[in-house]
């Protein structure tokens, strides 16, 4: 049993092939070849529709599997939408702007890799 009290899924799927594994072979005593071709099938899929599912669900973002990541967004651009919203006064986004700009350019300076600003300084 996994450390928080329930089964991992590793130990789910052993616990799903020895429960088949029964069926089969009882299917195959008592029902005949057809039905235990028929039910390791239906068991087969089941297995790949577990692990489907498990693997759209328990993607870190919560996000669909197959829904494209978003690329995040640009500092100077979110500090736009903060002031557009209302959130931010012009002195405090005037402030926060020039804090961003004089990071990237420390960082510049430094030799430090970072994303290009989509907003350049002013230079006068």
């Amino acid at each position: 049993m996994g450390s928080d009290g329930g089964y991992s899924l590793t130990e789910i799927f052993a616990i799903k092939f020895v429960l088949a594994d029964i069926v089969i072979i009882a299917a195959l005593l008592f029902a005949g070849p057809i039905y235990a071709v028929a039910i390791t099938a239906l068991l087969v899929v089941s297995v790949f529709l577990v692990w489907y599912l498990t693997e759209r669900v328990g993607s870190p973002d919560g996000a669909d599997a197959d829904e494209p990541a978003r690329e995040p967004v640009d500092p100077v651009t979110e500090l736009q939408n903060r002031y557009a919203a209302g959130e931010l006064s012009e002195s405090e986004f005037e402030a926060k702007l020039e804090r961003l700009l004089d990071a990237n350019e420390r960082a510049e300076r430094a030799g430090v890799e970072t994303r290009e600003l989509s907003l350049e300084r002013e230079r006068s």
